[in-house]
């Protein structure tokens, strides 16, 4: 009897024994890319501290995971995902039924972009503030009080300032904007690769 495989079922066997992710990209030192019976210990050992995922569990999920089971910060990552995936929609009795199933990998990028600043500079420049007084004595006493009408500054003079001691910040709605504008022409123009050259993971 011949079965046939398709592309996908293929390419997994071609790596069921492989611990890696993402196509070859990534690898853990302690997992690998299905849940084996070490996984299923490690989720019966969080369901029976933690009950199912709910996600102000979250740090408790990844804390026991790193400290109880000496796993690196990344593998914790994925296992908080996956255990949030298989517990969400009800409760599991024993995880032995998820074995053999494959992990999905969950981790941090990053996208190397340019990214707005803005800053604010300080400078000074001739100019007069006015107001209403009886005399000068009282116009100075207005003065003094920060009681004065109008400001005025004479923007044909030179302005002294000192960009040298400007403190930038990151424009993060600009930012926002700039990047949701770049990915929408990327993907108008059809050319992704571009994107995913510039993605790496943390």
């Amino acid at each position: 009897m011949k079965i046939k495989l398709t592309e996908d079922q293929y390419n997994r066997l071609l790596v069921e024994n492989d611990k890696d992710f993402l196509d070859g990209k990534v690898e853990f030192p302690h997992i690998e890319n299905k849940v084996n019976k070490f996984v299923v210990k490690l989720f019966n050992y969080i369901h029976q501290k933690e009950g199912p995922y709910v996600p102000s569990k979250n740090r408790d999920i990844h804390t026991i995971i790193t400290r109880d089971f000496g796993l690196t910060n990344g593998e914790a990552k994925l296992l908080t995902h996956n255990y949030a995936d298989l517990t969400l929609d009800g409760e599991v009795s024993d995880f032995n039924e998820f074995l053999g199933k494959p992990l999905e990998f969950y981790g941090e990028f990053k996208f190397n972009t340019r990214i707005p600043l803005s800053a604010y500079v300080n400078g000074n420049i001739d100019g007069w503030v006015t107001g209403h007084a009886s005399s000068y004595e009282d116009f100075i006493e207005q003065l003094a009080q920060g009681d004065w009408e109008d400001i005025e500054s004479d923007w044909s003079e030179e302005i002294d300032s000192f960009p040298e001691d400007a403190e930038w910040d990151i424009d993060s709605d600009y930012a926002w904007d700039m990047l949701k504008d770049e990915i929408a022409d990327t993907k108008r123009h059809g050319d992704m690769q571009d994107v995913r050259d510039r993605i790496e993971l943390m």
